[in-house]
């Protein structure tokens, strides 16, 4: 994140939360001091964090900010202690100081507020954030402030409005039945292996291979990056293809497992990062998209390949494509349509953003160009329909969960990281004029392109929930770049209003989840929630990967 990046973003949401001050009726003065910070290379933040805690906290004939003059008094003071403190109260001529301070290491930051009153109280509020993490955190606290510190009036009743919108919002949510999903934030009562009631709503049941509604495929002898199933050949049949890191195999569902149909090398030099099918010309057979890179090694440059998958047989569409192809719905219709993005001059992804593209004279062209945030590419973003307009869902570098509206104004952003994947592009840190040669310097990083989000809606009234991935690892919460996970849980997310809650969850999935789906595998004319899990050996066992396919039922409490 660039220093001018996370300034911004201070001074969009610079606010630490306080607890309640028992203050008399009228207008009272305070006094923010310029933030300690501790980090070199942001000490230019102290000054942008005081002016917005000071902007934040004004309320003109309650609370207002004593004169920067009076502030000015205290030089570079910052309380030690309580003595100190009084010694700044009165320099300044304010009934309350509040000091500050952001300690910046590594991806983390750690805040503190101290706020002393002229009385010798003293209040404290810490909060240990991710960088990335700042601004939702410091929007919440500011909630907590105007509501206990200052009492605004219409906050109280704001926030009883938004707990009644969510309520209302989660009465609507519509969870599928089966014994391997457990109800979330909806308040309905879990239920157990069998489907009935469990007996203490505390309990976890975790589900096996014979857990009713559930089935397995047998282990494919490689670990997968991407799956997609899909009417290939137009007769009214599914087939799976499932992507190794250069090949792809074709199944289909054939007497309880995963008959093998085909496959095909593309070679060491491709490097596969997602799946995608669309019938492009329109004559009732899916196409096969490959997004992929050639060269992973080296100047990495996008490919994308289209196939026709034929009796298990990859017959080529098109030449490959120069460019990351994928397939996303959009509004107002939320038909499939093929995106694309180029490659940028230093990054993987041209600044230029992602455009809607059309298949002409064999090759793919932009139309439309997206209207999309900054952080957005070709792969991290899905829109979520609600009611006549929709919500944009994007997932950062570090997986977490950012709602927009459609005018991009960000309304929400979760701490938790959701649809990590181990399918990576490199991100060149070379100044210009450094491009040649090999890369073999240390510098370059690396962006994790994480699992596609899959909009859903279960009932009939239309509303909408997100399908995304948990991953559950301690590993990877301490190495950045530990991409395997022992195991997962598939949640189903939906916007209540206020932010993203849960409405359910599948009981823990052994394994590492790499991609999702909601598709009659198994051509019964009933859709299953189809997951695709790399198993999982031990931190050192990467060459014993394999591949299983696992389906839900939707209504299997029969």
């Amino acid at each position: 994140m660039s220093f001018k990046r996370l300034s911004a973003l201070l001074l969009l949401a610079a606010l630490i939360s306080l607890p309640a001050l028992a203050l008399a009726q009228g207008a009272h003065t305070f006094a923010v001091l310029p933030f300690k910070i501790n980090g070199a290379k942001y000490q230019y933040m102290s000054k942008g964090a005081q002016t917005m805690l000071a902007s934040r906290l004004s309320w003109p004939g309650y609370f207002e900010s004593v004169p920067a003059a009076n502030i000015e008094r205290a030089g570079t003071r910052f309380p030690t202690g309580p003595a100190d403190a009084q010694t700044i109260l009165g320099l300044v001529d304010s009934e309350l100081v509040m000091a500050g301070s952001i300690d910046f290491t590594d991806n983390q930051a750690a805040l503190t507020l101290n706020v002393w009153d002229t009385k010798g109280g003293k209040w404290t509020k810490t909060a240990q954030v991710p960088v990335e993490g700042l601004v939702p955190a410091l929007e919440r606290l500011s909630v907590d402030v105007r509501t206990e510190v200052f009492k605004r009036p219409g906050d109280d009743a704001k926030t009883a409005e938004r707990k009644e919108q969510r309520k209302e919002q989660q009465s609507r949510i519509a969870i599928p039945k089966n014994a391997d999903f457990v109800a979330g934030d909806s308040g309905e009562a879990p239920v157990g292996p069998a489907g009935g009631p469990v007996m203490n709503p505390q309990f976890r049941y975790e589900g096996g291979a014979e857990t009713p509604g559930r089935w397995q495929s047998q282990s494919l002898r490689y670990s997968s990056v991407g799956m997609v199933v899909a009417d290939f050949q137009g007769d009214k049949k599914n087939r799976v293809v499932i992507a190794s890191a250069h090949s792809l195999h074709a199944y289909e569902f054939f007497q309880n497992t995963l008959k093998p149909l085909g496959e095909i090398d593309l070679g060491m030099r491709i490097k596969i990062l997602r799946l995608s099918v669309i019938d492009i010309d329109h004559d009732g057979r899916a196409e096969l998209i490959v997004s992929a890179i050639n060269d992973p090694e080296g100047n990495a440059e996008p490919r994308s390949f289209v196939f026709r998958v034929i009796n298990g047989k990859f017959e080529q569409f098109c030449d490959p494509q120069r460019l990351y192809l994928t397939v996303v719905r959009t509004p107002p219709t939320y038909q499939a349509v093929v995106v694309g993005q180029r490659k940028g001059y230093h990054g993987p992804f041209d600044e230029a953003g992602v455009s809607e593209m059309t298949f002409s004279n064999g090759e793919f062209q932009p139309v439309t160009r997206l209207r999309l945030p900054s952080i957005a590419n070709a792969f991290n973003f899905t829109y979520l329909p609600e009611g006549n307009s929709f919500k944009l869902v994007v997932l950062n570098e570090y997986s977490y969960m950012k709602v927009y509206t459609p005018d991009l104004e960000l309304q929400y952003s979760q701490e938790d990281g959701y649809n990590s994947s181990a399918v990576f592009v490199i991100i060149d840190e070379r100044l210009p004029g450094m491009d040649m040669g090999n890369r073999d310097t240390g510098i370059e990083s690396y962006y994790y392109l994480p699992m596609r989000m899959l909009p859903v809606s279960f009932d009939s009234k239309g509303k909408y929930e997100l399908l995304a991935n948990k991953d559950i690892s301690v590993a990877s919460q301490i190495f950045k770049k530990f991409r395997r996970f022992s195991q997962g849980e598939l949640h189903s997310v939906f916007w209540d209003g206020v932010g993203m809650s849960m409405a359910w969850k599948t009981r823990r999935i052994k394994g590492t989840v790499v991609d999702l789906g909601l598709d009659d595998l198994k051509n019964e004319g009933k859709k299953q929630l189809i997951v695709c899990v790399n198993t999982y050996s031990g931190a050192v066992g990467m060459s014993n990967e394999k591949t299983v396919v696992v389906t839900y039922d939707l209504d299997s409490n029969k």
